[in-house]
């Protein structure tokens, strides 16, 4: 009995079994279809007609939402597709739209063949709109020093340290006693290091006893009366990323538009004061070394609790960064602001001549680190010793900071200027002090005038500026440059380099920032003129990664915000330019799109009238093709063209143009 009980116990078992089996491949099946997703991607070319030319910038939608639009040569790829019919639809100018329902597989691909609207004429293609370069093409030809160098070591903020492990900050309530409320602190085991007397209150450094935690310091002292808050001494860091790309040209001059900016502001009756709050400086060919001496370091400091004036470490402003940690960071930022141009040496600054005084304050160390106190300290010095009109601030910290803050916001209740890097990480939110709103906040952006990949970006954002990319066909920002050798304990300075990040672009701004209150804007109308001009880029109006656009230094210097040139096809007699199409603007990408019914040989005109008069003249834009094109009806035509800058010596200015008048 009990053998044949056990076999039919196991027979019970086994069936039992077979059906969770069962069961579980039912379940499995039956919910299949909500848990497994199959992603595909489209790819494909718009043409024109039955030709093989590609259609460039038409805009290609799915189910009506726009997803990209073609490439230069008319190509297409839309990626995380679900395997899915889609109706798909492409758009151009000038073309017939084209509609057609398609089924997402792998290998997929599509060719769009677009027809001309009635009989037009089709022409399109991009507009580049550039400075002449002569000046700066002639500055570097006759260069006498080409040393012209690069560095490689990316700055990376999240494998640095985040605030001085041994300090802590106090803010005493205006109220208090601070000698008394020192004496309670002393009793804590913290040691007097520096003292600073402001409007704001009285700000105290102080040294941790050996073993104590910043943090747990700072719960006990929040707690204590008389104490208006306490917090770590953060670090900042130098925001220049060098690499090893070499270049001859300063791309950078002519994308912030400073060459047809200098026709309207090049010298100055009386010197604009910049202070540089960086890494020391040291002595170059390149630059004017008269206003150094005015200059002070607060790395570090120790004063011992004397809480009167103001004191700097010592008077040493000499960058001793070794070439291998990059060299002086504030040299190749003090060349982008004021390297004097014109003098057959290295390369042009945004002063054109020695305007700008720049005075040095150093407040980052040999590794171009600095803390939030020597910042603030070196902030409050530039204000009420100084008394500087542009504070350059091309360094930035992880962490907000009360009593940075209240630097800052004492720097621009002083209708000082105020020009801080977004941060180099690539991440959405910018670095302190550019956070803050008193500041003009300043990212990066290529030479084609895309967001730089290591800029950081976010609301708060005012403007970008050429920061350079190393590893882009036209790389970084050259600069004066200079290194300590440790090992032979020698200076090595007059020489150039190339580097890229947000700070080489808050150069550019505060050079802009100078040249403005050269022609005679006052400080509290330096952010808006900066703002209200630049170029819009990316989104239309003020967005997260461009902020209000691009640094245009010519329209800032006019109160005038460019608009986008007119492009119209045109013949040619003698210096005369006769209008014979429509006429339309470029568009913000840059490109342009001209339906009309053109026939015949004409050339393809662009033309920026920045001062409205109907000629073409000084101050303008304008540039046109080399030769005629023959023209036909219900053909499509790809034309690039370059626009230069109007100077003295441009034959575009011997020019008049017929017809102008319908362009208004």
């Amino acid at each position: 009995m009990k053998g044949k009980e056990g076999i039919n116990l196991r027979k019970k078992l086994y069936f039992f079994i077979l059906f969770l089996t069962f069961f579980a491949i039912v379940i499995t099946a039956c919910s299949s279809d909500t848990v497994i997703n199959n992603y595909d991607y489209l790819e494909g070319k718009a043409v024109y007609n039955n030709s093989e030319i590609g259609v460039e910038n038409v805009k290609i939608y799915l189910d009506n939402d726009l997803k990209t639009n073609t490439n230069q040569h008319g190509e297409f790829y839309i990626s995380g597709l679900e395997e899915n019919s889609y109706t798909l639809k492409a758009v151009k100018k000038g073309f017939n739209d084209f509609e057609e329902v398609i089924f997402i597989s792998d290998n997929n691909g599509i060719l769009i063949r677009l027809d001309p609207i009635d009989d037009s004429t089709i022409i399109s293609g991009n507009v580049d709109i550039i400075n002449s370069g002569e000046s700066l093409n002639n500055l570097l030809a006759s260069s006498s020093n080409n040393n012209f160098t690069a560095l490689s070591n990316a700055n990376n903020l999240s494998s640095k340290k985040q605030y001085v492990e041994d300090e802590v900050i106090i803010k005493y309530n205006k109220s208090s006693d601070v000698s008394s409320q020192s004496f309670v602190a002393q009793n804590q085991g913290l040691k007097l290091a520096k003292s600073l007397s402001t409007s704001k209150g009285d700000l105290v450094k102080y040294k941790l006893a050996k073993g104590q935690n910043v943090e747990e310091v700072i719960k006990t002292l929040e707690n204590q009366a008389g104490i208006e808050y306490a917090e770590p001494n953060y670090y900042a860091y130098a925001m220049a990323n060098p690499n090893d790309t070499e270049y001859n040209e300063q791309w950078g001059l002519v994308t912030a538009n400073l060459e047809a900016g200098w026709d309207v502001q090049n010298s100055s009756s009386s010197a604009v004061m910049i202070a540089l709050l960086d890494s020391g400086i040291l002595g170059h060919e390149d630059l004017d070394t008269d206003w150094y001496a005015d200059g002070n370091n607060f790395v570090d400091g120790l004063n011992y609790g004397d809480p009167d004036g103001y004191d700097p470490t010592n008077d040493d402003i000499t960058d001793k960064t070794s070439k291998s940690n990059n060299g002086s960071h504030a040299t190749h930022i003090a060349g982008i602001i004021a390297a004097i141009t014109n003098n057959n040496k290295g390369v042009a600054g945004v002063g054109w001549t020695n305007n700008y005084n720049i005075i040095p304050v150093k407040v980052l160390n040999s590794n171009q680190e600095g803390t939030y106190y020597d910042i603030a300290e070196g902030i409050y010095y530039s204000v009420d010793i100084l008394e500087v009109d542009i504070l350059n601030l091309s360094l930035g910290g992880t962490e907000a900071s009360t009593f940075l803050e209240e630097a800052i916001e004492y720097a621009s209740d002083n209708n000082k200027i105020l020009v801080a890097a977004a941060g180099n990480s690539g991440d959405h939110g910018l670095l302190y002090p550019a956070a803050y709103p008193e500041t003009i906040s300043v990212g990066a952006v290529t030479f084609n005038n895309e967001r730089a990949y290591y800029s950081n970006y976010s609301s708060k954002l005012d403007l970008v500026a050429p920061g350079g990319e190393i590893d882009s066909k036209e790389g970084g920002i050259l600069s004066t440059w200079g290194y300590y050798d440790e090992t032979n304990d020698r200076i090595y300075t007059n020489e150039y380099v190339y580097m890229e990040g947000t700070s080489m672009a808050t150069a550019f701004v505060s050079g802009a920032a100078a040249l403005l209150l050269e022609n005679g804007i006052i400080p509290d109308n330096v952010k808006a003129r900066l703002t209200t001009t630049a170029v819009d880029l990316g989104d239309e109006g003020k967005d997260y990664e461009y902020g209000y656009g691009l640094l245009d230094v010519y329209g800032a210097l006019l109160n005038e915000k460019l608009e986008e040139p007119f492009v119209f096809a045109a013949s040619k007699n003698g210096d005369e330019l006769r209008i014979e199409s429509d006429f339309t603007r470029r568009d913000r990408d840059g490109s342009y799109t001209l339906v009309d019914e053109v026939v015949g040989n004409y050339y393809i005109v662009g033309w920026r009238d920045v001062n409205d008069n109907s000629r073409i003249d000084v101050g303008d834009y304008f540039g046109m093709t080399d030769q005629t094109t023959n023209f036909n009806l219900k053909n499509y035509y790809k034309i690039n063209l370059k626009m230069n800058y109007v100077d003295q010596n441009s034959t575009a200015a011997s020019l008049s143009i017929k017809g102008a008048q319908i362009l208004k």
